[in-house]
This record gives structure tokens, sequence and C-alpha cells, in this order.
């Protein structure tokens, strides 16, 4: 490629002895001479590259009587990425020889081929974590825990309220299933898949009474009766009233604290009648109150 002829080679002696002088003529030569051995090895270098671009250097040999030593898995990186065995430079899956060193790359593991047994093991799921505390309708199966509850709490009255109406048990499971009859919805809530309160909801014509609202003794004052109460409040559209002992002062100061409000005895006796079957005993120890909505429509205008 970079050949001189006879010829060429006079013509260049005589330009150098024109421009140079005889003088420099040699050192000029020499500089001439060296430039055309770097282009030579230059031009058969880049030749035998493309002429064979994966001429690499030979792998070496495993030791006689030692076998090589086989990569860990982990070498196999993301994506099938693999590192070379030699140089541990990390190649893509589409790489057979080392980007940085030369030597072949080791196959990545086939996609779609099973993984070892111990790469495929998983350990069993475990069982789906129930969300609780949840507030939700009474069932069937929850009318035995919920009769249950509502004596334990109930045990507040005992001597609190009239003797006379005081019972034992204070809710047998009849009278409450006769509650549901006669349109009483339950609701309970559910912590750690235990009933620890109930509560009633009774949808009227033209209201909605809250019956039978009792927590588990072992879960009072932990805010589960204010929960249950408000997630029942937040779903009536209308007008609520709730009815209790008047000598139960703490259920009165727990409807107060949820802005209920005391309504004067004429009022309460008129809504016991009219809203709740019960005895007239019962209804001269009950207190009614009733939330803003009902006291907003039975405020005269002013």
């Amino acid at each position: 490629m970079f050949g001189i002829s006879l010829e060429e080679l006079l013509v260049l002696v005589v330009l150098a002895f024109i421009l140079f002088g005889p003088e420099k003529l040699p050192e000029y030569a020499a500089k001439m001479g060296r430039l055309v051995a770097k282009l030579r090895q230059a031009s058969s270098d880049l030749s035998q590259q493309y002429q064979n671009p994966f001429n690499y250097p030979q792998e070496p040999a495993p030791e006689a009587g030692r076998d090589r030593p086989r990569r860990p898995a982990a070498r196999f990186g993301a994506a099938g990425a693999v590192a070379c065995p030699y140089c541990h430079q990390m190649g893509q899956p589409e790489f057979t020889f080392c980007p940085k060193c030369g030597h072949r790359l080791p196959e990545a593991p086939d996609a779609g081929a099973p993984a070892p047994a111990e790469a495929t093991a998983t350990p069993p799921p475990e069982p789906a974590a129930t969300p609780y505390p949840v507030v939700q309708p009474l069932a069937e199966t929850d009318i035995e825990a919920a009769v249950a509850l509502i004596n334990r709490a109930a045990q507040a009255y005992k001597g609190v309220i009239p003797a006379d109406c005081w019972q034992e048990p204070y809710m047998p499971e009849e009278e409450f299933r006769a509650e549901i009859s006669a349109g009483v919805s339950f609701w309970v809530y559910r912590q750690d898949g235990r009933v620890v309160a109930v509560t009633g909801r009774q949808d009227m014509a033209d209201v909605t009474l809250i019956r039978h609202a009792y927590v588990d003794p072992d879960f009072q004052r932990q805010g589960v009766g204010s929960r249950l109460l408000s997630y029942l409040l937040e779903e009536i559209p209308g007008p609520t009233l709730v009815g209790t002992w008047a000598a139960a002062w703490w259920a009165i100061r727990f409807y107060e604290k949820h802005r209920f409000r005391l309504l004067p005895q004429m009022e309460k006796d008129r809504l016991l009648r009219t809203y709740w079957t019960i005895s007239d005993r019962q209804v001269e120890t009950s207190v009614v109150l009733a939330d803003a909505k009902w006291l907003a429509l039975s405020s005269p205008p002013e």
C-alpha cells in the first residue's frame, strides 16, 4: 500500500535537496523513513483486523487434574447479562465474546427452561390477613357472640336502673331475634376475628333509631363504640334518635359527645310511645336524645 518506486524516491530526494539543502537532507531522510515504517505497520494491523475481526487469543486450557472452577449462578445478572469467567466483565445477553478480554462467554440460562429446583422452590403463601378491625352487618353466626356481649356489657346497669326493669339475662336470645324480626338491623365491630361491639339501627318512616349499642367491657374506653356509631351515622341520610336509661349517665355523655342533645320530658315521652314498643315504666325511666338533623326539623321557625 505504501510501496515507493525508484523514480518516486529520486523525485523526493531532489525536492528535499532543493527545500532543505544538503546539510539537512540526511536528518529529514531519516525522519521520512521512520514515518513510512509507522504507516506500513498501521496499515498491516488495520488490514489484519478487518480480515479476521474475531481473532481473539486462545482460551487457556484447564490445569491437569483440575476442573475449571464453576462460575456461580450469581454471575448471571439481570435480564440474562453474563459475567466473563476470566476478567469478570459483565456482558449483554447477545454477546458471544467478552467485550474486555475477548474470551468466549458462557451461555446464559434459557429463559424458557425450568430453573433448578432450589430456585423455583418458594415457601407456601401465608394466609391472607383479614382487614381487622372492621364494621360489618351482623351474620347469623354472630348472634350467639352478640347476645353474650350485650349481657356482659349490660351488667353496668345492674343496681343503677330500677330493679323492676332489670332481668337475668338482660337480653335473652329470643328477645334479640325478636328485635331483628321487628326491623332492627344489627352491625358489629370485629377486631382480630372477635365481635367486640354491637349496635342496632331501625329505619322508620321519617326517622332512624339507634338501638341496643353495647361494647365488650374488655374493649371499652378504646374508641370502639365511637367508631361503630360514627360508621352508622354516616350511612343515615335523615334525622336520628336514640333512647337510653335516664340513670345511665355514661351513655348520655357518650351520645352528647357525638352531638346528640337531650329532649324535654314531654317530647321524649311522645317519641318513646311513637317509635319504641316499651312499657310505661320504661318510658318513665328513659330519655331520648336527638341529632342536629332532628333538632333542625323540629325547631319552630323564627
